[in-house]
C-alpha cells in the first residue's frame, strides 16, 4: 500500500516536471525569443498560468487517463464473443487487475477498480465453467467482494466438497456462506453442518449453524444433539438460543428430557422471554403445563424467591468508564450531536459543494477543449491570434495601470543628477552610467529589472548588443551622471545597501 502511494506522487511530480521544462520553458523561450523578442513585458501572470496548466495536468489530468484506461479496457471486456481465445481473454483480464496496481491510483482507488475487475472476471470464468487453482482464487476474491452473490458460492462448495482437509480460513468462508444467506438453503446448512461436526468445531460463529440444522431436520439431527447438547448443559446455559435447542431436542428421545423441561418450565416462570421472544415463551408454557401440579408449585416458588432476591439487591450495571463510553456512543450514533461533528458537517459540505463545482467547471473544460479540437484549422488559428492579441493587451494595461511598487527607504538619485551636479569635469560632453548587470537572454533581464524595481530603484534600463560568439548582451544599467564621482557615489551606496555586489561605471557621450 506504501509503495503504490509513493509510486502515485512520484508519477505526478515527474509528469508536472517533464510539463514545466519541455513544454512550459519552450512556450516562455518562444514567447521572448521569437514572437516578441524585442519587447520588455513582466511575464509572471504567464509562469504562473504555466505552473498551474502544468500542475492540473501533472496531478489531475494524470489520473483521469488513468480511469479512462480502465474503463474502455473493462468495456471491451463487457461483452465477450463466444468464439473468442480462452487464453487471450484471461491474459487481458489479468493485465487489467495488474494495471489497478500502477501509479495511476491510490491504494484505496485501485482496490475499487480492481473488485470491479475481479467481479466481471469471475463472471467471464464461470461462463466458461473453469475450476482451476487460479479461477478459485478468482471465485474466492469474487465472493468476498459479493457475498450475497450466491453464483460464486456454487462453484467453491463444488470444490471444498472434494473430502479434503478445510483450513480455518475455508471454515471461516463456510461461515460467511451461511450468515449471508438471506433463505437459508436447507442442503447448505445441512452440508455445512456436517463438515463442522467432523471437524468438531464448536463456538459462537457455527452454533447458529447448527440450530438452523436442527429446525430444518437435517438427517444430522441426532449427531448435532449429541455433540452440542451436553456443551449446553455443562455450561447450565438459559440464554434463548439454549432454550430453543431444547425444544427441538425434545422432539428426539432423549435420557436429559426431564432436565429440559424443567429448564423450560423455569423459564416460563422467570418470563423473561415475554419481551424478547413471545413465541419460545408459549412453548415453554405449553412444556409447564405438562408437568405435574407439585413440580409447577415447586418451578414457581422458587421463581418468586429469585424476583424477592433481585428486588433486595440493587445492581449496578455501569461503571464510570461505561458512563464515558456511553456517552460517546450516543454521539457516534446520532442521539446525541456533538459541536465538533457539527463542524465537521459544515465542513463537509462546503468541501462537497467546492468538488462539485470544480467537477462542473473541469467538465465544461474538457468538453471546449473537445469541440475546439473538432473546428477547422483556419478557426483554430484565429482563435490562436486573438488570443495572443488579448496576452498583449492585457500586459499592456497592466504596465499602464498596475506599476510595481517602489519598496525600501533609501532614494536615489536619478537623471536630475546631471543637471545639478556642481563638480566639474574635464570632458563636459560624456555621461556616466552604471553597468549592474550583463547577461545573454531577455528573461534573465526581465527578471533582474522586476528585481530592482522591487527594491526602489529607478531609470533602469536594457541595452541589447551583439556578441562575438553569436547571440546578444542584454546590459542592465541604472542612472546617468554629469560625472564619475557622482557614479561611484551613487554606485557604492547601491552596495552598501546589499542591493548590487559588483557593478562597472560606463562612459557614454552626451546626446
Amino acid at each position: 500500500m506504501l509503495y503504490q502511494t509513493l509510486k502515485f506522487y512520484f508519477a505526478r511530480f515527474a509528469v508536472t516536471l517533464f510539463l514545466m521544462f519541455g513544454i512550459g520553458f519552450s512556450a516562455l523561450y518562444f514567447l521572448h525569443e521569437v514572437a516578441l523578442p524585442n519587447i520588455m513585458f513582466d511575464d509572471l501572470a504567464i509562469q504562473w498560468a504555466i505552473f498551474l496548466i502544468c500542475l492540473f495536468f501533472g496531478f489531475v489530468g494524470y489520473g483521469m487517463l488513468g480511469e479512462q484506461r480502465f474503463y474502455n479496457s473493462l468495456h471491451d471486456l463487457k461483452n465477450i464473443p463466444p468464439n473468442s481465445v480462452v487464453d487471450d481473454i484471461k491474459n487481458q483480464f489479468e493485465s487489467l487487475i495488474e494495471f489497478t496496481y500502477s501509479s495511476y491510483f491510490l491504494p484505496h482507488i485501485g482496490k475499487r477498480y480492481r473488485n470491479l475487475s475481479v467481479l466481471q472476471y469471475a463472471d467471464y470464468l464461470l461462463s466458461i465453467g473453469e475450476e482451476t487453482p487460479k479461477a478459485l482464487n478468482i471465485y474466492v476474491q469474487a465472493f468476498i467482494q459479493s457475498p450475497q452473490n450466491a453464483r460464486f458460492r456454487k462453484p467453491l462448495l463444488s470444490i471444498l466438497n472434494r473430502g479434503q482437509e478445510l483450513n480455518p480460513q475455508e471454515m471461516d468462508l463456510l461461515l460467511i456462506m451461511f450468515q449471508k444467506e438471506e433463505t437459508h438453503d436447507p442442503v447448505l446448512i445441512s452440508y455445512l453442518a456436517g463438515l463442522f461436526l467432523k471437524a468438531r468445531q464448536w463456538s459462537g460463529q457455527t452454533e447458529p449453524l447448527f440450530l438452523s440444522a436442527l429446525e430444518e431436520k437435517s438427517e444430522l439431527s441426532s449427531e448435532i444433539i449429541s455433540f452440542v447438547l451436553p456443551i449446553y448443559l455443562a455450561h447450565k446455559r438459559t440464554d434463548v438460543q439454549a432454550l430453543n435447542f431444547y425444544v427441538q431436542a425434545l422432539e428426539f428421545f432423549l435420557p436429559e428430557e426431564d432436565q429440559l423441561k424443567t429448564i423450560l418450565a423455569q423459564s416460563f416462570c422467570d418470563g423473561n422471554l415475554i419481551g424478547v421472544s413471545p413465541g419460545l415463551h408459549r412453548k415453554c408454557e405449553e412444556i409447564f403445563y405438562q408437568l405435574s401440579e407439585a413440580k409447577q408449585a415447586e418451578l414457581k416458588s422458587k421463581s418468586d424467591e429469585t424476583h424477592v432476591a433481585y428486588k433486595l439487591k440493587k445492581i449496578k450495571l455501569f461503571r464510570k468508564e461505561d458512563l464515558q463510553d456511553l456517552k460517546h456512543l450516543k454521539v457516534e450514533m446520532g442521539l446525541v450531536a456533538s459541536k465538533i461533528s457539527l463542524l465537521w458537517i459544515g465542513l463537509v459540505w462546503i468541501a462537497r459543494v467546492i468538488k462539485n463545482i470544480g467537477k462542473w467547471i473541469l467538465l465544461r473544460v474538457l468538453d471546449g477543449v473537445y469541440l475546439f479540437g473538432n473546428l477547422p484549422f483556419k478557426v483554430k488559428l484565429g482563435s490562436f491570434a486573438i488570443f495572443l492579441v488579448f496576452i498583449l493587451i492585457g500586459l499592456g494595461f497592466k504596465e499602464i495601470w498596475f506599476p510595481i511598487k517602489e519598496r525600501g527607504s533609501i532614494v536615489f538619485q536619478n537623471e536630475s543628477s546631471i543637471a545639478n551636479d556642481t563638480s566639474k569635469d574635464k570632458d563636459k560632453n560624456r555621461v556616466y552610467t552604471v553597468q549592474i548587470a550583463a547577461v545573454i537572454s531577455a528573461k534573465q533581464a526581465n527578471k533582474l529589472v522586476r528585481k530592482m524595481k522591487g527594491n526602489g530603484l529607478k531609470n533602469l534600463y536594457v541595452v541589447k548588443s551583439k556578441r562575438r560568439s553569436g547571440g546578444h548582451w542584454y546590459k542592465l544599467r541604472v542612472g546617468k551622471f554629469a560625472s564619475k564621482r557622482r557614479a561611484n557615489e551613487f554606485a557604492n551606496r547601491l552596495v552598501a545597501a546589499k542591493i548590487l555586489k559588483n557593478y562597472f561605471i560606463i562612459s557614454l557621450p552626451k546626446k
